[in-house]
């Protein structure tokens, strides 16, 4: 297979993992409009371990990336750095929407999260250029779906756009990092061995992100 080739075939299976999340339980809640605040702050809650660990991922990830990648290395940091203040969005909705719970920074996290951090570390450890695939996989999901059901969470909830800045920004920024991961995918010299990784850690991404969503559809 060539480079080219395999690059088309990870893009397809990151499209896919886009494609299969609305099928999450709560993303049908929110179609449906049955979905409460009490399901907004739990998921809040879940993603902002999610949110605060990310960065330091990414540049857990530079570290360890050889310099055979340099594009790739030099872009896994500066993402941290985009990224490194957005667990506070998380925390702003919370208050600004009346959360009276515990501080999420108190609060383990859910496993469904647990999980997702976890692939994120091994993922910086044991084949860092691979963090792009993870990557690829939540800012595609961004882009894709975070203002359709931004906006419908904000209808059903009866809610204003300021009481949804984590999800409504990562809308629109999530569009531009989506388009500048595949440019530093493309122009990164991924071997065989680097792509069989990639496809794994998209797919795990996407299975493990998804779950987040689905345990906040019960009762």
């Amino acid at each position: 297979m060539t480079n080219l080739d395999a690059q088309r075939a990870f893009d397809a299976l990151v499209e896919q993992q886009i494609s299969q999340f609305p099928h999450s339980r709560l993303a049908q809640r929110v179609e449906a409009g049955d979905v409460t605040l009490t399901h907004y702050h739990t998921l809040l809650c879940t993603l902002f371990h999610q949110t605060y660990s990310g960065p330091f991922t990414f540049a857990r990830a530079a570290v360890n990336c050889s310099w055979t990648y340099e594009r790739a290395k030099e872009y896994l940091l500066q993402h941290a750095e985009e990224e490194r203040t957005h667990w506070r969005w998380v925390l702003d909705d919370l208050r600004v929407t009346g959360y009276a719970g515990t501080n999420p920074r108190e609060l383990p996290p859910h496993p469904s999260c647990q999980a997702y951090i976890g692939l994120n570390y091994y993922i910086a450890e044991q084949a860092p250029v691979a963090r792009l695939a993870i990557a690829s996989v939540l800012e595609g999901i961004g882009a894709a779906h975070g203002g359709t059901y931004g906006g419908m969470l904000l209808q059903s909830l009866g809610l204003r756009k300021e009481h949804a800045s984590f999800f409504l920004s990562h809308s629109e920024t999530d569009k531009v990092h989506a388009v500048e991961l595949h440019e530093v995918i493309a122009g990164s010299p991924l071997t065989s061995a680097d792509w069989r990784w990639m496809n794994h850690a998209a797919e795990c991404a996407g299975l493990f992100y998804r779950a987040m969503y689905d345990h906040q559809g019960y009762d």
